[in-house]
Formats: structure tokens, C-alpha cells, sequence
């Protein structure tokens, strides 16, 4: 996988920021929906690019290496204020 193809997939999922699995299947079925075949909507070129995007995408999370220490905690969880022990929208 290249790091174009990988935009390219994230571009046509319409994926912006940071998200989750539970977020780019729903995207992804609603984009089935719209542009599969069958639909009055469908295109099959378009749902083949979804389907190829969506593998890729999820082929990438699923492969995702995780750091256990601090500064990844601090990342994946921004809001969370360590010191105090509580989250930022908490206070």
C-alpha cells in the first residue's frame, strides 16, 4: 500500500480527521446505499472505488501498531488533564 493509495481510499470514503471503525462503516454503507447498482443512484464504477477504499481503510486500522506509554495515551486521548486525573470537559 502506498501512501497515495491510501489518500486516494480516505478521499473517496470522504473520511476528514481522526475517526474510528464504527465511523468509516457507517460512512461506508451509507455510500453502499447511495451508489450501488441497483439503486436509481448506482454507479458501478463508484461502488467498486468505495468497495476497494473501504478494504484499504480498514486493512490499514486493522494492522495499526500501538504504543502503550504516556505520550500515546496523551494522544489518543487529548482531553484527559493526568495531573488532575480528570477529562478537560470535566472541570
Amino acid at each position: 500500500m502506498s501512501f497515495e493509495a491510501f489518500s486516494r481510499a480516505v478521499e473517496t470514503l470522504g473520511l476528514v480527521g481522526k475517526t474510528d471503525k464504527k465511523t468509516v462503516r457507517s460512512v461506508y454503507l451509507l455510500l453502499c446505499k447511495e451508489f450501488h447498482p441497483d439503486m436509481p443512484t448506482g454507479d458501478h464504477a463508484k461502488f467498486q472505488a468505495i468497495n476497494d477504499a473501504y478494504t484499504l481503510v480498514m486493512d490499514y486500522m486493522e494492522a495499526y501498531r500501538f504504543d502503550f506509554d504516556e505520550e500515546e495515551f496523551k494522544h489518543q486521548f487529548p482531553l484527559y488533564d493526568a495531573k488532575a486525573g480528570i477529562w478537560m470537559n470535566e472541570r
